[in-house]
């Protein structure tokens, strides 16, 4: 009799990599309208491993990864040119990882790929990272137009205050002036009084030698 043989089994298929997000998926995690990240796609495609601009196309999670970095450099206000200069140093760091975890695998350990929803809190956190410091930013910008509104106010009410010391000292010299008109004038009329009472007490002194004299004709 002839042994049974074991069935042999069948060569099993490779699976699609469980971290593959679709455009609209992408859009939504990133919060971003689809021409922006189309633009951005374009833009970066040389640091971009399966992702395309096509409506169809497949993002890994090292492309939004890669894409959620890109959404925080440019809302912190770097050019394009500065974000494809960081990408490219980040790109080279991540080439000698890559190595490393290809020579680990030809060692025998096996690449186990994270489960979507791993990725999606992964890159919803630094989403909320981003969020965090957006607002911080927001903050100061805050803080920095109240500092610069007080300090318009300051500006303002000491060109009030210019303008108040400047009427007040206008007003004094006004007063000043009137001061000494009515001072000049006070004395002018004091030399005419004093000239008066002069030509007074000569008419008297004169008046009274007159009658001496008409005394003693009288006694004569």
């Amino acid at each position: 009799m002839t042994e049974p043989q074991e069935p042999i089994a069948a060569p099993e298929r490779p699976t699609p990599p469980a971290t593959e997000l679709d455009f609209g998926a992408v859009t939504e995690m990133l919060d971003v309208a689809p021409s922006t990240l189309r633009r951005w796609v374009q833009r970066f495609a040389d640091y971009l491993e399966t992702a395309t601009a096509a409506r169809d196309s497949r993002f890994s999670a090292r492309d939004v990864e890669t894409l959620s970095i890109v959404r925080g450099l440019l809302a912190e206000g770097l050019s394009f040119q500065q974000v494809e200069a960081r990408l490219r140093t980040l790109h080279g760091m991540g080439r000698d990882r890559g190595d490393a975890e290809e020579g680990a695998t030809s060692s025998g350990q096996a690449h186990l790929a994270l489960p979507q929803a791993t990725v999606r809190q992964a890159v919803q956190g630094i989403l909320e990272t981003q969020q965090a410091i957006l607002n911080n930013q927001a903050t100061i910008r805050e803080l920095l137009g109240v500092v610069v509104q007080d300090n318009f106010n300051l500006k303002e009410e000491n060109r009030r205050l210019r303008e108040r010391m400047v009427e007040l000292e206008r007003s004094l010299a006004e007063y000043q002036r009137r001061e000494e008109t009515r001072k000049e004038r006070l004395e002018s009329r004091l030399r005419g009084v004093e000239t008066t009472l002069g030509a007074l007490q000569q008419q008297l002194a004169a008046w009274v030698q007159r009658q001496r004299e008409r005394r003693r004709h009288w006694l004569w």
